[in-house]
Formats: structure tokens, C-alpha cells, sequence
């Protein structure tokens, strides 16, 4: 088969976004959305399964913990509450306070908008990550995590690809190349979907229909 054969298996089969699994909708560029994206970034941040840390996404979802506001007003106990009770037992108390912390900076230094990080980066992918790495929780890691999906939004930092999933884009028989993947992909989001396809695919191995066409 070809290599977009094996393109369109990946998306197909492993494409969905990590913020779009914790109930994230990065592609509407708003506030909310995004800080909750920059909260899952922290989450799978941690030595604990992707799995797990995009059930602890989903959670503090669920208890209205993705917005600043209430993260702010809310008790450290029922922090470590949610997090404890969505597969997050190991890392329970560090991340009841690292997203205390990223609502605390989001909140004082772009008034609640990442846009305005954005804006502040400029275009600047070293620059971006940088400013990320501020929040505590993300590091290095964790900014590539979170530009990785939030290039879907922000065009200025598309086509970007880091991580496992450089090396699986060639064990696959894939260009390790952003740009030409992104050819490959055909549309930015389906760049940003194939990007998570790869990272899945890394970390879970290929699916069956993924290995299909990659033989």
C-alpha cells in the first residue's frame, strides 16, 4: 500500500485528539478550551499512562475543575478528590496544586485568555514554549505537548511533530518530516489528527488496519 493508505489508517483508526478524549475543543480557539487543553498537557506531563491521565481530564471536566474560576475556588481536598478518583492516585496531591498553579498564572498574567500567549509568542515556536513552561507542571514535555494539538488553532505553529512520534512516522514507513506529512495529511487538522496517531501509535502500538497498510 501507499504511504497514504497508511496515513488514512492512522487517522481513521488512532486519530483522536488527546484534549478531544478529555472532552476539549481546541478547534473553537477559546479560552476555555484551550485552558483545559493546557491542564490536560500537565496531566500526561506525569509518569502515569496517556490512559490515565485523559481520564483525570475527563474528571475534573466533569466536576467543572477546567475552569479558573472554579479551580480557584475550589477546596485543595476536592482537587485531590477528583483527581484520586480518575486514575490519578500517584500524582494526586502534585497535580491538585500544579493546576491551582497554571489557573493562578493563566489567570494573573493573560487575564484567563492563552490567546494572549499566543499573541506574546508571536509565531515563535522557542518562544511559545517557553511561556508554557512557565506554568508549573509543564515542561519541556509538556509545551510540546500542548502545541502539538493547539496547532490546529494557531496555524503559526503547524506543521510541527515531536516526540515518539518521529520515530514511529519512519518505522512506518512515513516521512519523519512535518512538512511533508502534513502534504500527505491533506488539511491541518487532519495533520494535527495524524500527529495523534502517531503518538498513540508510539505509545500503544499500531493498530491492526494501521500495520495492514504499512506492510
Amino acid at each position: 500500500m501507499t504511504q497514504k493508505d497508511v496515513v488514512k489508517a492512522l487517522i481513521r483508526e488512532q486519530g483522536t485528539l488527546y484534549s478531544e478524549a478529555m472532552g476539549a475543543k481546541i478547534e473553537k480557539n477559546t479560552p476555555q478550551e484551550l485552558f483545559h487543553w493546557l491542564l490536560g498537557a500537565i496531566l500526561l506531563s506525569a509518569r502515569i499512562s496517556s490512559e490515565n491521565a485523559v481520564k483525570a481530564g475527563k474528571g475534573l471536566r466533569k466536576e467543572n475543575l477546567y475552569k479558573i474560576r472554579d479551580i480557584l475556588d475550589t477546596p485543595r481536598d476536592e482537587r485531590i478528590k477528583t483527581l484520586n478518583e480518575n486514575g490519578y492516585a500517584r500524582f494526586d496531591n502534585i497535580g491538585a496544586d500544579e493546576i491551582y498553579a497554571a489557573a493562578e498564572l493563566v489567570d494573573e498574567k493573560y487575564n484567563g485568555d492563552l490567546r494572549r500567549l499566543r499573541e506574546e509568542a508571536d509565531g515563535d515556536d522557542a518562544r511559545a514554549r517557553r511561556l508554557l513552561s512557565e506554568v508549573k507542571g509543564i515542561g519541556e514535555m509538556g509545551a510540546n505537548i500542548f502545541l502539538r494539538e493547539a496547532q490546529w488553532p494557531w496555524e503559526e505553529f503547524c506543521p510541527r511533530l515531536d516526540g515518539p512520534a518521529v520515530k514511529e512516522a519512519k518505522d512506518l514507513g512515513l516521512p519523519d518530516d512535518a512538512g511533508k506529512l502534513a502534504k500527505l495529511a491533506g488539511s491541518r487538522e487532519r495533520f494535527v489528527r495524524l500527529a495523534a496517531a502517531l503518538t498513540r501509535a508510539a505509545l500503544e502500538g499500531p493498530a491492526e488496519a494501521v500495520k495492514k497498510a504499512a506492510a
